[in-house]
């Protein structure tokens, strides 16, 4: 299940066919029932790093078989890599998935109180 959720979490940062990320419980940490801006970035951060399998801080496609083999994530991994990889290097950093959790973050918290309701995440925007 955890598998999953961090699939969907990375896949959240990235595809414009994903319409939200990971539900609430998964992602509120202190159980308050909203998900504040540290925790989203924690939870997308530490689910996209648990692909980097050498240990380097850094996650390449190499690392990414099991998810590449899921129907259409291969388009979906090269739009992650597009939006995320900053420096164009190939791989991914942990500050590069920061980076790009901020941005999703601000997409979806539609009222601006620095947290993300129940709500707010089953309706979150499509990426742009």
């Amino acid at each position: 299940m955890r598998g999953h959720i961090i699939i969907a979490a990375m896949l959240a940062l990235a595809s414009p066919a994903v319409a939200q990320p990971a539900n609430l419980s998964s992602m509120d940490r202190d159980k308050d029932g909203r998900v504040s801006r540290a925790e989203f970035r924690a939870e997308l951060v530490s689910g996209s790093m648990k692909f980097d399998k050498n240990g380097d801080g850094r996650v390449i496609k190499a690392e990414l078989p099991g998810v590449t083999r899921l129907p259409g994530a291969k388009g979906v991994v090269d739009r992650i890599y597009k939006i995320t990889d900053a420096d164009g290097d190939g791989a991914l950093s942990s500050n590069e998935f920061a980076v790009r959790a901020e941005v999703r973050f601000k997409e979806i918290d539609a009222d601006r109180d620095g947290f993300l309701s129940q709500a707010e995440i089953k309706s979150a925007p499509r990426q742009r």
